[in-house]
């Protein structure tokens, strides 16, 4: 355990000498680079197959639904990246809107309504991370059950009617800011705040450190509840700030608005590349995986496909992404049995 946590201790704070050892090299091609290949394929497709897609308009109608997909991914890239999974994805979307239109309308204030949803959405974290990390459920199961329990909380603020979104709400989704979505810009802060976070900071590394070996981490001093719970708080915040953005742009809230954003975002997640042994992620793969996953469905609809048809052609994406991740790792192995 001692030689276990001096390892542990090695990767969370790397030496000077071995850094300054090492020549600077280009960046790798790694398994986080793929979704930029599928991207300009995708659109190449797209362009071909649906020029309609390729529009200025087209694009711009895409977009606002891509940037609170990213957002979304983010979150779920963190819990997984943590060797989790959250499910109340579709619940704490669906409530945030609910939450944020009926206190806004209650205080008439749409920055008192907008902290109070994130908190409602922290204590949604707070309660699936330790249901996973203090009680031990499974995380399929626990956040399940979460969810289940937030739709009946959603359905029990509207009567199963939509509701209205204040003003303001509306105005903040549907705005642009140099020729792009607002949403698309609150999607870039989510992202780039989570990727330096992650890759850049003491805590990102021990973060990362958690979830590639929970043991070894704890051996070596990190706070690994702190860690398992935090992701959940930040994927539930990141739900949270999608739903608003949603409703916003809708223009209602419902308890079935967050039902189209729990699968696909999984999806973006595994074709971004982060697997789900934890540890290794990227929210910024996510993120254009995100974008990938927008377009792909836009694409498939213009092609007059119906729902089954995108649900396999979105099974089908996963499979092709997962695939090419291992491709090379199954040529290496291939070819070492060669030689052997």
């Amino acid at each position: 355990m001692h030689n276990q946590a001096e390892v542990m201790s090695e990767f969370l704070e790397p030496s000077k000498s071995e850094t300054k050892s090492k020549p600077a090299r280009p960046p790798a091609f790694d398994e986080f680079s793929w979704i930029w290949v599928g991207l300009i394929l995708l659109f190449a497709c797209s362009s071909i197959l649906a020029p309609g897609t390729m529009t200025q308009g087209s694009i711009l109608a895409m977009l606002p639904f891509a940037g609170i997909l990213a957002i979304v991914s983010t979150g779920q890239t963190l819990v997984i990246q943590q060797r989790g999974l959250d499910m109340s994805a579709i619940g704490t979307v669906s409530l945030a809107g609910i939450v944020m239109a009926k206190t806004g309308f209650a205080f008439d204030s749409i920055v008192l309504a907008v902290i109070l949803t994130v908190c409602v959405g922290g204590f949604i974290g707070i309660v699936n991370g330790a249901l996973v990390s203090r009680v031990a459920i499974t995380p399929l199961v626990a956040t399940l059950a979460v969810n289940a329990l937030l739709i009946g909380c959603a359905r029990s603020l509207t009567g199963t009617v939509p509701i209205n979104v204040p003003t303001v709400m509306q105005t903040i989704s549907h705005a642009q800011f140099f020729g792009l979505p607002a949403n698309v810009w609150f999607a870039l802060v989510f992202v780039t705040v989570a990727w330096i976070i992650t890759r850049k900071t003491t805590v990102g590394r021990r973060f990362v450190a958690v979830g590639v070996n929970q043991r070894a981490a704890e051996a070596a001093g990190v706070n690994v509840l702190k860690y398992r719970i935090g992701a959940y708080v930040a994927s539930a915040v990141c739900f949270s700030a999608a739903g608003m953005l949603l409703a916003g742009f809708i223009g209602s809230a419902s308890q079935t608005s967050g039902n189209d954003y729990l699968l696909p975002a999984i999806a973006a997640v595994v074709v971004g590349g982060t697997p789900f042994t934890g540890g290794r992620g990227s929210v910024v793969a996510s993120a254009a995986a995100a974008l990938f996953m927008a377009q792909l469905g836009q694409l498939v609809l213009a092609l007059g496909a119906g729902p089954a048809v995108q649900l396999l052609v979105q099974a089908c994406a996963i499979l092709l992404a997962t695939t090419v991740r291992y491709f090379p790792g199954f040529l290496r192995t291939l070819r070492r049995s060669r030689k052997g």
